[in-house]
C-alpha cells in the first residue's frame, strides 16, 4: 500500500469527469463524477490529516480482514474510502434492492450483499446505529431492470442487507 505524503493533491479531473488524487508524479482516478459530489472542487485540495486518518484505519482494517488484495489493491481502496467519506454526497439507504438476513452486519468491514441470484464483497465505509454505508468491491453487482452497481460505486443499506464475508479468498473481479 502506498504510504501517502505531502504531495498528494485532491482535484477534479475535467477531461476524465472524475475525482482524482495526484500523488506526486502519478495520478489516481475515482469512479467519482461531479454529480456524486458533495460540492465542486476548485483548485487543489491537499490530502489532509483527516485523509491520512481514514487510509491508516483502511489499512489497520485491511490487516485483519478476509479479503487478500495487492498492495496496489489496497490503495485503491484507501484511496477510495477517503475519497467517498471527505467528498461523496450524502446517501438515503436504497435496501429495497437487495435480499434481508437475520444476521445481517460486517466482519472486518465486509460482507456480501445479495440481490436474487446475484451476490458481491462489499467494503464497509461507515456504520451507524440505522445504516451502513458501502463500496462494492466487485466489478458490477446487477440490480435487475437494467440496473447495476459498478465497483467502487457507494451505496448506504440497512444493517440486514448485510451478510459478514468471513472467506479468506481473493476477489474475483477486482481490478
Amino acid at each position: 500500500m502506498l504510504q501517502p505524503d505531502s504531495n498528494w493533491r485532491w482535484y477534479y479531473d475535467h477531461q476524465h469527469d472524475r475525482l482524482a488524487l495526484q500523488l506526486g508524479e502519478m495520478l489516481f482516478l475515482t469512479p467519482y463524477k461531479n454529480k456524486h459530489l458533495a460540492y465542486a472542487l476548485d483548485g487543489l485540495e491537499s490530502f489532509d490529516l483527516q485523509d491520512l486518518e481514514v487510509y491508516s484505519q483502511v489499512a489497520n482494517q485491511l490487516e485483519h480482514c478476509p479479503l487478500r488484495l495487492s498492495a496496489a489493491q489496497q490503495t485503491q481502496l484507501g484511496i477510495n474510502v477517503c475519497a467517498v467519506q471527505r467528498f461523496h454526497k450524502p446517501l438515503m439507504p436504497k435496501s429495497w434492492f437487495f435480499d434481508r438476513h437475520q444476521q445481517g452486519g460486517h466482519y472486518h468491514r465486509v460482507s456480501w450483499l445479495t440481490c436474487g441470484e446475484e451476490r458481491a464483497k462489499v467494503w464497509v465505509v461507515e456504520d451507524n446505529h440505522s445504516s451502513c454505508l458501502c463500496l462494492l468491491l466487485d466489478v458490477e453487482l446487477p440490480l435487475g431492470n437494467g440496473k447495476a452497481l459498478q465497483q467502487f460505486e457507494a451505496i448506504r443499506v440497512m444493517h440486514d442487507c448485510l451478510e459478514p464475508c468471513f472467506e479468506h479468498e481473493p476477489l474475483r473481479k477486482l481490478a
